[in-house]
């Protein structure tokens, strides 16, 4: 008698996942297929797979080899309600704890972007926010955060024609703020310096997806103060866009 290898609860659904990716990218795949993909065994697939199949989160194909993912997985997913805020609240607490100034997540909702959660300022001076603000999409840290996650043609529909001058520093031609957005992509990074309003400073990251929408978080400050610690915040902001993305991957 041949003994077999215990098999613990999250081994067995860590295989059954991995399964269900394979077929999320092969529909109709084969169990010979489904074991190349996975690594698993030919046999251990076709006992996960039968499994699946009853409670309808694998559906086979009748008279063939190959499965399907089920409709249970549409209707469980069609249940799914994320609240990002309450994903990214403590990141953001995390983050007041590095640095105390104004910490801002938004999102991009028809076009404009608003601010769905805010941590005030410890500071005596400083820059003053809110649940529900909206912000220029043009001039502003967030808003050049999430113009980075658009392609170039819908970005610049986004800014329009003739966006508008706040500071004497406002970029107003959209070629030059698009310009500027490629730039920063690259590290990741995208500033407000006076340009939304004078004497404040910002920096901002965008996030992953969450729910199918698009987030940032930024930090913004006096420029005095912005000046001295921008390497920091930089790090910071960062340092958080990098644990989200190691908590929940680059979409939930």
């Amino acid at each position: 008698m041949t003994k077999t290898e215990p098999r613990s609860d999250g081994q067995t659904i860590s295989r059954a996942v991995s399964i269900l990716q394979a077929l999320a990218e092969r529909p109709g795949a084969s169990f010979g297929q489904l074991a190349k993909m996975t690594g698993l065994p030919r046999s251990t697939v076709q006992r996960l797979i039968g499994v699946m199949n009853k409670e309808g989160l694998v559906t086979k194909a009748f008279g063939q080899q190959g499965a399907y993912l089920g409709m249970e997985l549409a209707r469980l997913g069609a249940r799914v309600q994320i609240d990002a805020r309450a994903l990214l609240r403590p990141f953001m607490e995390q983050l007041q704890t590095k640095i105390g100034d104004n910490i801002d997540l938004t999102t991009l909702d028809d076009g404009r972007v608003f601010v769905v959660e805010q941590i005030a300022s410890n500071e005596t001076i400083r820059v003053i926010s809110y649940v529900g603000k909206q912000h220029p999409v043009h001039c502003t840290a967030n808003g050049k955060a999430h113009l980075s996650m658009l392609d170039r043609d819908a970005a610049r529909a986004l800014i329009g024609p003739a966006p508008e001058a706040c500071t004497p520093r406002t970029l107003t031609d959209p070629a030059a703020i698009l310009d500027a957005v490629d730039r920063a992509r690259g590290l990741g990074l995208f500033a407000d310096s006076d340009e939304y309003q004078e004497g404040a400073s910002a920096l901002a990251v965008p996030l992953p997806r969450i729910g199918g929408r698009d987030f940032a978080l930024s930090i913004a400050m006096p420029t005095p103060r912005f000046t001295r610690m921008r390497d920091e915040i930089g790090a910071a902001l960062l340092a958080v866009r990098d644990g989200v993305v190691a908590e929940y991957g680059r979409s939930i």
